[in-house]
């Protein structure tokens, strides 16, 4: 005698069903890089082939070009900004990890860009006539 699947069994199959697909590799024989990057609205993308070149280049304690990883998801950087490097293993389950972006993130940025960017962050820029610049820090809160 076959009885009609109860509610609770169509959960739980359901929610096994939904693990499978969230936890399933899709390429298995792919190892994965053990770090991430982490983006501002909180999803992480893989690394471009110069951040992982970067990531793993030897630096010497206190070297201020050293890279910034995050000790945990959390961790805002001094910007108050969640982004930045992190261990894959301490990224949150089922956050969504984009593929390494195409152009290389670390390429230096233009005069015009980076004073863009300066603005964006509430720095002052003030552009000199002899092309230099001055920037004036963001008020503390």
């Amino acid at each position: 005698m076959n009885l009609p699947a109860t509610r609770d069994d169509q959960h739980e199959v359901s929610s096994v069903l939904r693990f499978i697909l969230e936890t399933r590799n899709p390429m298995p024989t792919a190892k994965l890089y053990p770090y991430v990057y982490v983006i501002a609205d909180g999803t992480a993308r893989e690394l471009h082939a110069s951040e992982r070149q970067y990531l793993e280049t030897e630096f010497s304690g206190g070297d201020g070009a050293a890279p910034y990883i995050k000790r945990s998801y959390s961790q805002r950087d001094g910007w108050g900004e969640i982004s930045g490097y992190l261990k894959r293993s301490k990224l949150p389950a089922g956050t969504v990890i984009h593929a390494a972006p195409a152009e290389d993130p670390q390429r230096p940025l233009s005069t015009t860009e980076y004073i863009a960017w300066l603005r964006n962050k509430g720095v002052e820029v003030i552009e000199n006539s002899d092309g230099s610049m001055t920037i004036m820090p963001k008020p503390r809160r």
